[in-house]
C-alpha cells in the first residue's frame, strides 16, 4: 500500500531532523547533501540545546509546518550524550514523548562526529569528550571544522561506517548494557536506513 500511495502523492517523501545548532550543525552540513529530487530533508528550527527544550523546538516546528499532515514521513531527534550522566537523563525522560509523536531519538557518544570517525578505522574511537573527537579529525583530515562538506570526503566509505555502527550497537546488546550510556555508540545510521527506504520507494 505504501508503494501505490506514494506514487499518487504529488509530494516527495520526507525527513525532518532536529539537531543541536540546527542550520549550523554538522549533522545539517552531512544531511543536505543527502536530499535530492526523490527526497525532501528539512531541519527543524530552534535554539535549544537541552534535550527537553530541542524536542519541543520540534513539536512546535511540526505543529507550524503541519508535518503531521505528511503522507510519507520520518522525524528524527538527534542528540549528543556528551558521556554527561545528567544528559543522559534528560534523554530518557523524553523518550515516552518522542514515541507518542512518532519521532525517533538518534544519540551519538560522544559526539556525532564519532559517525566520521567510523569511516576511517574500526578501532581506537573511544573518546572523553567532543573536542578530542574533533582534534582526531583534525588531525586525519588536516583540517576540520562544523561546516565542512565532510560527506565529499566520507562518502565512499559510508557502507564501512554503518557496518561499524551497527556491529558495536549489536556488542552493546548482545552484552545487556545500556546504549545511552555506551563509549562509543552512534545510530545515524539509522537516518541512512530511512534515506535508502524512501529512494528505493522511486525505483
Amino acid at each position: 500500500m505504501a508503494r501505490r500511495q506514494l506514487r499518487h502523492n504529488n509530494k516527495k517523501p520526507l525527513i525532518v531532523i532536529c539537531s543541536e545548532g540546527g542550520k549550523k550543525s554538522s549533522e545539517y552540513y552531512y544531511f543536505r547533501k543527502h536530499s535530492n529530487r526523490n527526497l525532501r530533508i528539512q531541519f527543524s528550527t530552534g535554539n535549544s540545546t537541552d534535550p527537553k527544550g530541542m524536542l519541543d523546538d520540534l513539536l512546535k516546528y511540526i505543529h507550524n509546518e503541519d508535518i503531521k499532515s505528511e503522507d510519507n514521513c520520518k522525524i528524527f531527534l538527534v542528540l549528543d550524550t556528551d558521556l554527561d550522566q545528567r544528559r543522559i537523563s534528560e534523554i530518557k525522560a523524553i523518550e515516552s514523548e518522542c514515541i507518542k509523536n512518532n519521532i525517533e531519538i538518534i544519540t551519538s557518544a560522544p559526539t556525532f562526529e564519532i559517525w566520521y570517525l567510523m569511516h576511517y578505522r574500526n578501532k581506537g574511537l573511544k573518546f572523553q569528550t567532543s573536542k578530542e573527537v574533533k582534534r582526531e579529525l583534525e588531525k586525519l583530515n588536516g583540517t576540520y571544522i562544523e561546516s565542512m562538506d565532510m560527506y565529499k570526503i566520507i562518502k565512499d566509505s559510508t557502507d564501512k561506517a554503518r557496518s561499524i555502527a551497527q556491529f558495536i550497537e549489536q556488542q552493546i546488546i548482545r552484552n545487556n548494557e545500556e546504549l545511552l550510556s555506551s563509549n562509543p555508540h552512534t545510530s545515524i545510521y539509522k537516518i541512512l536506513d530511512a534515506i535508502d527506504e524512501f529512494n528505493n520507494l522511486n525505483d
